[in-house]
Order: structure tokens, then sequence, then C-alpha cells
């Protein structure tokens, strides 16, 4: 979404649009009465913004251990921030069994990822490994 403001001396004018386009069009438009200003502003939707604050701390790649170049140690320092905020909420709330259920439902998601992760490189850095099953060379069952 894209806003348009103008200020005249004695008002002062804005307007949103979706379309890049007609807003550059709206503000020649608007240019044309010889504003004091026109501002030509791109507006976040909410929904951008959101996406956007759970990217930077739960995307691997944007969030700062993006620096980190080993994946096995990103994710054991996600892991054990994911425990600390088990445990954070769970002293908020004042019940253990919040915090119980937080931390399993967490290591079994956290290690869930691990896992196809792990499984994903394998089978792109060494195929041969899962190449033991199923038919044999003649083309029965071992």
């Amino acid at each position: 979404m894209y806003r348009v403001t103008a200020y005249f001396r004695d008002k002062k004018i804005s307007k949103k649009f979706h379309n890049v386009f007609d807003a550059i069009e709206y503000r020649d438009d608007i240019d044309a009465h010889y504003p004091i200003k026109v501002i030509f502003k791109k507006v976040r939707s909410m929904r951008e913004w959101v996406y956007d604050c759970w990217n930077v701390v739960m995307n691997h790649d944007k969030n700062p251990l993006s620096g980190i170049p080993d994946l096995r140690t990103r994710h054991t320092i996600m892991q054990l921030l994911a425990w600390m905020w088990c445990i954070v909420f769970g002293i908020i709330t004042g019940s253990w069994t919040a915090f119980g259920i937080s931390t399993i439902a967490h290591v079994a998601l956290l290690g869930a990822i691990a896992i196809t992760v792990g499984t994903f490189e394998t089978a792109r850095r060494k195929p041969q490994y899962f190449g033991g099953y199923g038919r044999g060379p003649g083309g029965e069952h071992e």
C-alpha cells in the first residue's frame, strides 16, 4: 500500500493506493497544484509487519544467529532459547503444568525439525546412504 500526502498552506491532502503506478500518477497530479511539500511513502500492512517480526526472531537465516556457520549449533542455541522462554512463561503464569506442556511441545517441534533437516542434509550430501533399501540387484527382495 502507498500513501501520497500533499501539504498546502491551508490544508493537507492524503490518499492511499494499492497500486504504485496509481500513487505515482496521483503524486504527479497533485504536484501540478504547487504544494509546499509532497510525501510519497510505502506503508506496510499489519500482516507484513507481523510476518517481518516473526522472521527476525524465528528465521535462522535472518536473525543474528545467521552468522554461525554450523546449522547444528544454530539449532542448539535456538532450542536453548526456546527452553528459556518456556521457563520464563511458566514462571510468569505460575504454573508448572504449563511449563511442562510447553517444554514438551517445544522439544517435540524442534526435534522434528532437526530430524527433518538432518535427513534432508544427509540425502543431499550422501544419497548413497539411503540406497540399501528396497529391491536387490536381481529385482527380488534380499
